[in-house]
């Protein structure tokens, strides 16, 4: 993780398990931050105003997510098409990604909340959905994901090196032994 150049793809970060449960217990503060009094906490001290800094992440680590090349070629928020003929044209950093689609947000607000005049970022509905596109998570999957619940609460930011996440397990539609 010492090379915190731009271009790491997310493949790139699954291999640093530690970073990666991190971005995860992100995405579960960002969603609960009202139900969960340690999640509120963690979101509070937060500086950076992508949210991506301490304490969810070190200096070299918030460089490494920031420059991460993310695929916007379906926005999370938005009716535009994408043209998918050049893959390359639809990637942008992951900082890029949160500012862009924030600034979208921002202007669709300004234009709905001009009487009542709150134009704040909301964690679980501005927020929460740009990292959940970003790194294909299902807010749902992770929320019922109880290896990760487990960890979090004993370790809260901080997993174990005996415990091993690596992200939230899917659930398959497959049928279970079926006989032919």
């Amino acid at each position: 993780m010492e090379d915190h150049k731009i271009g790491r793809k997310i493949a790139d970060l699954k291999t640093t398990p530690a970073l990666w449960y991190k971005i995860h217990v992100l995405m579960y503060d960002l969603r609960n931050f009202e139900a969960i009094p340690a999640s509120r906490k963690r979101l509070e001290s937060v500086i950076d105003p992508s949210y991506i800094g301490l304490p969810y992440f070190t200096e070299v680590e918030s460089k490494i997510l920031k420059g991460t090349l993310i695929d916007n070629s379906t926005p999370y928020d938005s009716k535009k098409r994408v043209d998918n003929r050049n893959a390359a044209d639809n990637l942008m950093t992951l900082e890029c990604l949160i500012e862009t689609s924030l600034n979208d947000r921002l202007e669709r607000r300004i234009k709905k909340r001009i009487k009542s005049g709150d134009y704040r970022v909301c964690a679980a509905h501005d927020l929460a959905p740009i990292f959940e596109k970003a790194f294909n998570v299902k807010p749902k999957e992770l929320a019922s994901d109880q290896q990760f619940l487990n960890i979090m609460e004993r370790s809260g930011l901080k997993s174990s090196e005996g415990e091993k996440w690596n992200g939230p397990t899917r659930k398959s539609f497959h049928k279970k032994n079926q006989k032919q």
